[in-house]
Parts: C-alpha cells; structure tokens; sequence
C-alpha cells in the first residue's frame, strides 16, 4: 500500500521537506516563494533559470538555486555567468536524449539524500508548448527508477501524479483541494482499476484511450483509495496560495 499527502506542500507553516525543480515556463511567483521556504535542495532547468532571475528582480540574491543544469541552449549567457559568481553550481546536461527536466532530475536524486525530503515538487509543468507537457509526464515515468519518494508536477492550479501498479492512498483533506479531479491512463490500457471516495468510482474497469478515462470527477470524501494493474495519472486542481 502507498500512502500519498499530495497537497501537504502547500500548507503554511511547517510541514514536508522537499526538492524543488523550476522548469521554464512563467513563475507562479506566490507558489515558488512558498515552496522555497520548504525546500532542502533547489534546481533550474536552462531557460527557467532566465524566468528566475527576471521575477525576483532586487530579491534575486535570496533566491539563489543549488544547481543549474541542462544543455544551455536557453539559458541567457549573462544570466548564468550571474549564478556563476554567486557560486551557484551550473552543470552541462548535453545528452540530447532525454529532457533537460529528466537530467535535471538524475542531478537532484544524486544530490540529495531522499532520507531527508518526502517529495520531489516541479513547478512550471504544464501550459505552453503540448510536447513539453507531454514530456513532462514521461519524466514522471522516468522517476520511477530515480526517485524515492514522489515526483509531483504543479502548474495552473493543477497537479500531477503517477500511480504506479499497485494500491494507494491519497489523503485529501488539507483545505487546498480543487473541486475536480481525474485518472487517466497514460502509455498503456490499465485493465482492471477500482476506486472508493470519487463521486464516479470504478470497480474492476478497464480504463484506455478510446474508451473510458476519467476525467472532471470529484472528491467525494477526504480518502481516495486506487487499486490498478498498471500506472495511472491522478490529477487533481489546488486552490491559488
């Protein structure tokens, strides 16, 4: 049984330590300063690097990333010659095979002691271009033999989590929960999925591109059990911070 308390990043105060990774998309400033306060390691793929710098403006020198990876071609030279003589890390990912998001995310697990984080939290994961949001979610695959503990993808008052084959858990009772959720199938039909505390449960379906998925669903109690023989993408809205 995995048990999962995705919302928990988000609450005030004291709660889980994570690791951050800041992908290049607009800043969701309020989110990114509120997750920092809860980081223990902090990195900026390429292009995010120049979105970082740009939001902090005066405050940038308190917002000095661990590590800086990927293959550069988006980062603004200046910009990363800034890092540079605050001693933040910068390290060439050239490998064209994976994203820089999934180097980035090898960097973070090497880095970190997992023992002390309970999740690793990606922010800027969603909108834009669809191939990179498309990528993004195999990056979640990818952790699999990564990570840990659990990668979760936060944009747009949305987020993402891979289930993997197995029974979960979700608590859901933080207050921050949106009013819709979904699981979706991703990569392969998953053949047998039960659910309990959605207002549309499943009970031994077959879920599959083509035929049913579920999405705009709802919360229908603070505990969402999943029982599925293959990965499934859960995905739920949060409340703006």
């Amino acid at each position: 049984m995995h048990v999962f308390r995705p919302l928990t990043c988000l609450l005030p105060g004291a709660g889980p330590k994570i690791a951050l990774i800041i992908l290049n998309r607009p800043i969701d400033v309020p989110l990114l300063t509120h997750l920092w306060k809860k980081s223990a390691f902090t990195a900026v793929t390429d292009g995010g690097v120049n979105r970082l710098h740009k939001s902090f403006c005066d405050q940038k020198d308190e917002y000095l990333p661990n590590v800086i990876t990927g293959d550069f071609d988006s980062a603004s030279p200046a910009v990363l010659e800034y890092y540079k003589n605050k001693n933040v890390d910068i390290i060439s990912t050239p490998d064209q095979d994976e994203t820089d998001f999934t180097k980035c995310l090898r960097v973070v697990t090497e880095r970190v002691d997992q023992k002390t984080i309970e999740m690793v939290v990606a922010i800027g994961a969603f909108g834009g271009r669809m191939d990179h949001t498309l990528a993004n979610i195999n990056t979640l695959y990818t952790a699999f033999s990564l990570a840990q503990v659990p990668l979760l993808l936060l944009s747009d008052s949305s987020l993402a989590l891979l289930l993997d084959k197995g029974e979960h858990t979700l608590h859901c009772d933080t207050g921050l929960e949106g009013d819709w959720c979904g699981l979706v199938p991703i990569g392969q039909p998953a053949l047998n999925v039960t659910t309990t505390g959605l207002k549309y449960n499943l009970t031994n379906d077959k879920m599959s591109f083509g035929e049913l998925i579920s999405t705009s669903n709802t919360l229908a109690d603070s505990i969402v059990t999943v029982t599925t023989d293959q990965p499934l993408l859960w995905l739920m809205g949060y409340k703006d911070l």
